[in-house]
C-alpha cells in the first residue's frame, strides 16, 4: 500500500497557512492551517478535494489559521453535490436496469452501512458524503457564525472540537494513557495534543486563596456541573445551527401565512385573492416604513434556517494551539504460499481467510493460525505535525508526555513543524530537534520560506501588463531569497545562527511513509522569477503601442484629455483594483475588493474577499501597507456572499496591529460616549445588519481587534421618489462583541443612531471628521437579501459610486447621478444577459448604460466570471475568449449562487418583470438601449491595477494594446495546454523508443561489419540522430551544422539546396521569436527543419551508393542501412508525437513526399511556414 503527504501551502503573503495533504488510495486529509487562499493555490494542481472526508486544523483558532476554512467547504460541497447528481442518476438507471432483469430485489440491496452505494467499474463502494473538521475550542461557534451566508444541502458536516480539559477526561484506564488514539479510521490513527502558551498555563493553576476540602465539594463541584451543564447546551444549540447549515430539508417554494406586521424585510410577500384563490403579490405599505400595515393575514416564504437563529450564545478567547501525531495501522504480513503448501493448507478460500486473520482446518486436520503463514507484521509509520505560533509554546510541546509514550511516540519518522516568527530560535526547541535525531525535520514557517509568487498566473500577465503600462502596473511585492520574510509592522528581523536545522518544506514537496520512507522533491513547483522573464513585448503589442504613442501625443487627443481634466474633482484619486474576479478565486483573478487612496483624506476599501490581505502586500511593501492602514478610515461591505467579505477579519486585524502595535487592555467595559468614540483612532465598517452581527459574534472567537472598531449598520429609506435618507446604527458592544443580557430573547445593546447631514445633531460633524466624508449614500439593489450600492461623497466634491453585486438599478443611477467616477460590476458579457437575470447580475452593455444614465465621468468595470479566465473583452462587452462553462452547467461558481438567501425571487419564472425586486422597493431595472451610447472613459479592472483618476483617457487608449497582449498570451496558454495533452500519452510511446535504439545499434554494427565506408559512417549518424530525435531537443543550430556534414558525405547537388533552405527556415524561426505565444511556433519550425536535414541525409546516402553491379556484402549493407533508417523513422515519428501534433503531420506529409520522390519543395514549403503570431500577420 501507498501513501504519502504532499505540501500544498507555505507561509507567502498569498498563502499565509501551512498545509499538507495526507493521500491514501481512497481517501485525501487535510492538516495544518486553511488559511486564506489555500483553495486558490490548489487550482491548477494535482491536489483535489474529490475523496477529502477529514480535514484537521493546526495552531490557534484565529482567522489568520482559518479564513480560507469557508471557501474550502463551499467548494467541497459543491463538488459533492455535483457528483452526487451524478451517481444519483447513474444508480436511478442501473437500479431501473436491475429491476427489469430481476423483479424481486432484496429490499436492503443498495444499502453499505446505512450508505447509498455505488458501482463504478463493476466494484461496489460505499459513498462519502459527510465532512468532518477536527479543530479547537470554539470551532464550531465560528462554523455557526456564517449561517447567514453559507447555505448548502446534503453535506452533513460535523465539528469535532479539542482542548486540554476534554482530551485529558478521554485518557485514563491503560497502563499507557495514549494507548488509544484520540480518533482514527479505517486508514490511520491520530493522538491529538492542545498545547497551552507558558502564561496561560500559569495562570490556571493560580487561585486567588486556598480553599478547604469541603468549600471545593461543596460550593466547586455544584458550579462546576451546572456551568459543563449550561456549556453542554450551549453546544447543542450551535451543532444544531452547524446540522442546518449543510444538511437541512428546507425547501425554496414553501410558503406560510402570518401576520403582516411580523414579517421580516425584505421579502416578497403574497395575499391570496378572495375570489380566485389564487396568489398574487402584495403591494401595499410594508412592514418597517412610515405607514401603518394593515391587520391582514398573508403568505410569505418560509425563512431559511440560518435566518431563524438570531443569535448564538458567545464563546471565550481560547489560546490553545492544536497539534497532531498521525500513525498509519500496522501492515499484515506478506502470505507466504510455500509455508502454507508445507502446512497442506488448501488452495483458494482458505488462503484468503488466512490473509483476513482467520484461521483454518488443513487438509490432515490440524489448525492452521494466521500467523503461521504471515510473515512478521509491519509497523505503521508515525508522522508528528505541530503547530507552534509563538516562543511561549516550546515549553509545554516538548514537555509533552506523548513523547515518552510506547505507543504515540512509536516508529516516528518525521515531523512537520509549522512555525510562527521566532519559535525556531528558542534553544529548548533546538535541543528537541537533536533528541529526536532519528527522525527527519521539516519546516513551514516565514522564518525559513522566503515569500517567493504563489500565483504564478496572474504574476506572469501583470509583468507582461507592466511592459505596457508601468503607471498602472507594477511587480507584485516578491522576494524568492530573503528569510526570515520582513514583517508588516517593518520590525527588525535579524537571521540567526542559532535556528534549529529544520529542512524547509515547499509546495509539491512529497514525504512518501509506504512501502519506503523518502523525501520526494521531483515534483515541486518551480519558483516564479519575474525579473528572468521576457523582457521584450511582442511585436504586435510594440506595433500598437508604437501607433497609440503617436496618437497619444497628438493635439486631438491632448484637447480631449485636458477637457476630461478640466473641473475635474478627484483627479489624483488613485483606485487600486485588488480583486476584480466573482464567484471563487481563481489562478488570475482573486475576489472582490477595491482600494480608493484620496489624498488628504486616507483609503477607503470596497469590499474585502478573501485574500485581500494577500492581494494588499503584493501591491504595498511593509513600509508602504504599514502607512496605508495607519490611514485607512472605512471598509465598505456591500452585501453577504461570501467572496465580498470573507477577508474582513484579517485586515482588521492588520489595521489593528499597525495603529496599536502594543495592544490595548481587554477590558468589559462598554464605551456608551458616542462623542468620544468618534474622536478615537477607529476604523469604521459600514455594512448591513447581518454583517455587524458577524463582526459581533466571531468577536468571542479571536481578538482581532473589534474594540476598536465601529461597526455602522446602513438603513437606506426611500422618503419619496428618488430622495433618500440613511440613518446609520451604531451597536456599543464589549471587545469580546457581547453585551448586558445577551442570554434574554428580546434584549439589544445600546443603539446610537447616526446621520451624516442632520445639523441639529453635534455628531453630525463629529462623524463627517472622523470618517473623512461628506455623505454616504446608500441604495438598495437588486440581487441577494441586504444587497446595496453606495455612492461616497469626498469634502471637495469628488463622488464615487460603487455598485457591488446588483442588476442595474435606476434608484442606484439617480442617488449616484454626477458621480466622478463609477466602479460598476460586469459578471457577464453581453451574450449571456439571460444568466445575468437568472443569478441578478449585470452584463457589460448594462453596466455602460448604468453609467450613461448616473451622468458618471468615467467608468470602470470589475467583477468578471471566472469563466473568462484571462481577458475580458473591452470593446462592447465582446468576448474574445469562449466561456470556460455553460450557463446552467454544475460549476463551483453557479452554485455559489444561493450562499445568502433572496428573497426577491418569486415562485414563477425569474423573467417575470413583476418579480425583479421584493416589497423592499430596489428601484426599477435599467434596460440597455443599442440606440444609446456611453461617451466616458471606460475601461476594465484586473487585479494588482493601479489607476489615478485623472488618467482614465490614456489608460482607455492603450485597450487595443492590452487586447493584443491578452490574446497572444491566451493562444500561448492553449497551446502549451494543448502540448502538455499530448505529452500524457507519449509516455507510454517513449517506452518503446528503447527497443528501437537498440535496433539502431545493431544496424550501426553491421554497417561497420560491412566494406562498404559509407555504409558505415550513415549508419553511425543514423543512430546518432535518431537518438537525438527520440529526445526530442535539438538546437536549431545543431539542425544548420548537421546539414552541412550530410552535404559532405552525401551528394552535394541534393543536399546543398536542402541544407540553404533548412538554414534560411531556421533563420526565419529564431527572428519570429518576438512573443511568448510564437516559441512553440518556432520550436516546431526547427524540429520542421531537423527532419528536412535528415531526409537530406537519406537521399545522400542513396546517391553515394554504387547504383548496379553490387557484390553480396555491399548488398547486405544496403539492407542493414534500410534497416537503420526504419528504426530511425519510428523514433523519429514517436518523439515527434510527444511534442506536438503538427510534428506529426509535418511527418505525415514527408513520408507522401518521399513516395512521390519529391521531398525537397514539401521540405521547403513546411519549414518556410514559420508564423510571428496571427496578430504579426494581421
Amino acid at each position: 500500500m501507498k501513501y504519502y503527504y504532499q505540501v500544498v501551502t507555505t507561509p507567502t503573503a498569498d498563502t499565509p497557512g501551512s498545509a499538507v495533504v495526507l493521500n491514501f488510495p481512497d481517501k485525501r486529509y487535510l492538516f495544518g492551517q486553511v488559511a486564506e487562499g489555500t483553495q486558490r493555490a490548489c487550482a491548477g494542481t494535482s491536489v483535489k478535494f474529490g475523496l477529502m472526508t477529514d480535514i484537521f486544523l493546526t495552531g490557534r483558532l484565529e482567522m489568520n489559521n482559518v479564513g480560507g476554512l469557508f471557501g474550502v467547504i463551499l467548494t467541497l460541497a459543491d463538488g459533492l453535490a455535483s457528483a452526487a447528481a451524478n451517481l444519483s442518476e447513474k444508480q436511478k438507471k442501473k437500479e431501473a436496469d436491475e429491476r427489469q432483469q430481476r423483479p424481486k430485489q432484496d429490499p436492503a440491496a443498495g444499502k453499505a452501512g446505512g450508505l447509498p452505494i455505488s458501482y463504478p467499474g463493476c466494484k461496489r463502494i460505499a459513498q462519502r458524503g459527510t465532512l468532518t473538521v477536527h479543530g479547537g475550542k470554539n470551532l464550531t461557534h465560528l462554523m455557526a457564525t456564517a449561517r447567514k451566508f453559507i447555505f448548502r444541502q446534503g453535506l452533513p458536516m460535523y465539528m469535532q472540537e479539542h482542548d486540554g480539559d476534554s482530551l485529558a477526561e478521554q485518557r485514563g484506564g491503560f497502563p499507557d494513557p495514549y494507548e488509544q488514539p484520540t480518533w482514527s479510521d479505517q486508514n490511520i490513527k491520530v493522538w491529538i495534543m492542545a498545547v497551552s502558551p507558558e502564561s496561560q498555563s500559569q495562570s490556571k493553576g493560580k487561585r486567588t486563596r486556598k480553599r478547604s476540602h469541603e468549600e471545593f465539594r461543596e460550593e466547586d463541584k455544584a458550579g462546576v456541573e451546572e456551568e459543563k451543564a449550561a456549556a453542554l447546551a450551549d453546544q447543542v444549540i450551535r451543532q444544531n445551527v452547524v446540522s442546518n447549515m449543510f444538511n437541512s430539508t428546507w425547501k425554496l417554494d414553501a410558503l406560510h401565512e402570518t401576520k403582516l406586521k411580523d414579517v421580516q424585510m425584505p421579502g416578497l410577500i403574497f395575499v391570496r385573492d378572495p375570489v380566485t384563490k389564487d396568489l398574487r403579490r402584495y403591494t401595499g405599505p410594508a412592514p418597517g416604513g412610515r405607514t401603518p400595515v394593515p391587520d391582514i393575514t398573508v403568505l410569505v416564504r418560509k425563512p431559511w434556517p440560518g435566518a431563524n437563529v438570531e443569535r448564538i450564545p458567545p464563546v471565550s478567547w481560547n489560546e490553545e494551539a492544536i497539534s497532531y501525531i498521525v500513525r498509519n495501522h500496522n501492515i499484515r504480513g506478506k502470505f507466504d504460499p510455500l509455508k502454507a503448501q508445507a502446512l497442506k493448507v488448501r488452495k483458494g478460500p482458505d488462503y484468503a481467510k488466512l490473509t483476513r486473520g482467520d484461521s483454518v482446518i488443513s487438509e490432515d486436520g490440524q489448525i492452521i493460525t494466521p500467523d503461521m503463514v504471515l510473515d512478521e507484521e509491519k509497523v505503521g509509520k508515525g508522522v508528528a505535525i505541530i503547530d507552534l505560533p509563538s516562543p511561549a509554546y516550546v515549553e509545554n510541546l516538548v514537555n509533552r508526555p506523548e513523547w515518552d509514550s510506547p505507543t504515540a511516540a512509536l516508529n516516528l519518522e518525521a515531523f512537520i513543524w509549522i512555525l510562527g516568527p521566532g519559535v525556531g530560535d528558542h534553544p529548548k526547541l533546538r535541543t528537541f530537534v537533536a533528541k529526536m535525531s532519528h527522525c527527519t525535520h521539516t519546516v513551514s514557517s516565514p522564518d525559513y520560506c522566503p515569500d517567493y509568487l504563489a500565483m504564478k498566473e496572474v504574476a506572469e500577465s501583470t509583468v507582461q501588463m507592466a511592459m505596457v503600462r508601468p503607471d498602472n502596473y507594477a511587480l507584485p511585492v516578491y522576494d524568492n531569497v530573503t528569510v526570515p520574510q520582513p514583517r508588516l509592522l517593518n520590525e527588525a528581523v535579524v537571521p540567526s545562527n542559532e535556528r534549529a536545522p529544520l529542512r524547509p518544506l515547499k509546495p509539491g514537496l512529497i514525504i512518501n511513509m509506504e512501502p519506503t520512507f523518502e523525501v520526494d522533491e521531483s515534483e515541486v513547483t518551480p519558483q516564479y522569477d519575474p525579473s528572468n522573464a521576457q523582457e521584450k513585448l511582442p511585436k504586435a503589442v510594440e506595433a500598437r503601442m508604437k501607433i497609440i504613442s503617436g496618437q497619444e501625443e497628438a493635439p486631438e487627443f491632448q484637447d480631449k484629455l485636458a477637457a476630461f481634466r478640466k473641473d475635474l474633482p478627484g483627479a489624483d484619486v488613485e483606485i487600486i483594483t485588488l480583486g476584480t474576479g466573482s464567484s471563487v478565486p481563481s489562478k488570475h483573478r482573486n475576489v472582490s475588493s477595491t482600494l480608493i487612496h484620496a489624498p488628504g483624506n486616507g483609503y477607503y476599501l470596497l469590499d474585502c474577499g478573501e485574500g485581500t490581505l494577500g492581494q494588499l502586500k503584493r501591491v504595498f511593501g511593509p513600509e508602504a501597507l504599514r502607512e496605508v492602514f495607519q490611514n485607512m478610515r472605512m471598509i465598505w461591505i456591500s452585501h453577504l456572499h461570501a467572496d465580498h467579505h470573507l477577508g474582513i477579519a484579517n485586515v482588521i486585524k492588520a489595521w489593528y496591529q499597525a495603529n496599536y502595535p502594543n495592544g490595548v487592555s481587554r477590558t468589559d467595559v462598554i464605551e456608551e460616549d458616542m462623542s468620544k468614540i468618534l474622536r478615537d483612532k477607529r476604523l469604521f465598517v459600514v455594512c448591513e445588519q447581518m454583517m455587524t452581527t458577524w463582526l459581533e459574534e466571531y468577536a468571542s472567537v479571536e481578538d482581532y481587534g473589534f474594540q476598536k472598531v465601529t461597526a455602522l449598520s446602513a438603513f437606506p429609506e426611500q422618503i419619496r421618489s428618488g430622495i433618500f435618507e440613511t440613518s446609520f446604527a451604531y451597536r456599543h458592544c464589549r471587545a469580546d462583541g457581547t453585551f448586558p443580557g445577551q442570554r434574554e430573547a428580546q434584549s439589544q445593546p445600546k443603539t446610537t443612531r447616526l446621520r451624516f447631514q442632520d445639523d441639529s445633531d453635534p455628531l453630525s460633524a463629529l462623524l463627517r471628521e472622523a470618517i473623512g466624508l461628506s455623505d454616504i449614500l446608500p441604495s438598495r439593489v437588486s440581487h441577494c437579501r441586504g444587497s446595496m450600492a453606495v455612492t461616497l461623497v469626498y469634502p471637495d466634491g469628488f463622488k464615487l459610486s460603487f455598485s457591488g453585486d446588483c442588476r442595474p438599478s435606476e434608484n442606484f443611477a439617480a442617488t449616484g447621478r454626477g458621480s466622478t467616477v463609477l466602479i460598476h460590476e460586469a459578471t457577464f458579457q453581453n451574450d449571456m444577459a439571460g444568466s445575468a437575470i437568472a443569478k441578478k447580475h449585470s452584463t457589460y452593455a448594462e453596466a455602460l448604460e448604468v453609467a450613461r444614465q448616473m451622468q458618471a465621468r468615467a467608468l470602470l468595470l470589475t467583477h468578471f466570471s471566472q469563466r473568462y479566465q484571462g481577458n475580458v473583452a473591452m470593446n462592447n462587452g465582446q468576448s474574445s475568449q469562449k466561456a470556460q462553462d455553460e450557463p446552467g452547467s454544475n460549476s463551483s461558481a453557479s452554485l455559489r449562487t444561493k450562499d445568502v438567501p433572496d428573497d426577491e425571487e418569486g415562485l414563477v419564472e425569474e423573467s417575470n418583470p413583476q418579480l425583479e425586486g421584493s416589497n423592499e422597493d430596489t428601484g426599477g431595472v435599467i434596460i440597455a438601449k443599442p440606440s444609446t451610447q456611453y461617451n466616458g472613459p471606460h475601461v476594465n479592472a484586473f487585479d494588482y491595477m493601479r489607476l489615478r483618476v485623472g488618467d482614465f483617457p490614456v489608460l482607455q487608449a492603450y485597450v487595443p494594446a492590452m487586447e493584443t497582449l491578452f490574446a497572444i498570451l491566451e493562444r500561448a496558454a492553449a497551446e502549451s495546454a494543448e502540448k502538455a495533452q499530448q505529452q500524457k500519452p507519449a509516455k507510454k510511446q517513449n517506452s518503446k523508443l528503447k527497443p528501437a535504439n537498440k535496433k539502431i545499434e545493431k544496424t550501426g554494427k553491421a554497417g561497420k561489419a560491412g566494406n562498404s565506408g559509407n555504409s558505415q559512417r550513415i549508419g553511425d549518424r543514423g543512430a546518432n540522430r535518431s537518438r537525438k530525435a527520440s529526445a526530442s531537443a535539438a538546437d536549431e543550430k545543431d539542425v544548420v551544422a548537421e546539414a552541412g556534414t550530410a552535404q559532405e558525405d552525401g551528394n552535394p547537388g541534393i543536399t546543398r539546396s536542402v541544407g540553404i533552405r533548412v538554414e534560411k527556415a531556421v533563420n526565419r524561426a529564431l527572428t519570429a521569436s518576438a512573443s511568448s505565444a510564437d516559441k512553440m511556433e518556432i520550436e516546431t519550425s526547427a524540429n520542421r527543419a531537423e527532419r528536412a536535414e535528415k531526409r537530406a541525409a537519406r537521399h545522400a546516402a542513396r546517391a553515394s551508393s554504387p547504383p548496379t553491379d553490387e557484390s553480396d556484402e555491399d548488398r547486405n549493407a544496403r539492407r542493414a542501412n534500410r534497416a537503420e533508417k526504419r528504426a530511425a523513422r519510428r523514433a523519429a515519428r514517436a518523439s515527434a508525437s510527444a511534442s506536438s501534433a503538427d510534428e506529426m503531420e509535418v511527418d505525415s506529409e514527408a513520408g507522401k513526399a518521399r513516395r512521390s520522390r519529391s521531398p525537397r519543395r514539401v521540405t521547403a514549403k513546411r519549414a518556410g511556414k514559420t508564423s510571428a503570431s496571427s496578430a504579426d500577420e494581421i
